[in-house]
């Protein structure tokens, strides 16, 4: 299924960041990259992606404080989240979603088979 996706990645690993890359751009979609929070939020000045990716521990920036910083803009709040990690115990807050290290292929097409699926019309 092709998709029109944009989602950024956002994790120190380069090879974990390389993998995700290629399993989701072998899905179709477009793939933005960042080693930490801090670069994230550069990227996301020019670019406002269908979800975002991230690590909790980062150096520079972390998820935790990445999640802050996206909090504070409306546009940035409402992008959906899914947390990447492989502390089972670092559970995400509210709307995040969490995908274990090693990620789940089939949990994270589900994810994005829901951010892709069409809103339903009004009536």
């Amino acid at each position: 299924m092709a998709r029109s996706t944009h989602i950024l990645i956002v994790d120190d690993d380069d090879d974990f960041r390389d993998a995700l890359r290629g399993v989701l751009e072998g899905e179709g979609c477009t793939v933005y990259e960042a080693a930490n929070g801090k670069i994230a939020l550069g990227i996301l000045l020019d670019v406002v992606p269908d979800l975002i990716l991230f690590d909790l521990n980062m150096p520079v920036m972390s998820g935790w404080d990445l999640y802050a910083e996206l909090q504070k803009d409306a546009a940035l709040a409402a992008i959906p989240i899914a947390v990447l990690s492989s502390n089972a115990h670092q559970r995400p807050s509210g709307s995040m979603h969490l995908l274990s290290k090693p990620v789940d292929l089939p949990k994270l097409m589900g994810l994005l088979d829901a951010i892709d699926a069409p809103l339903p019309l009004a009536s």
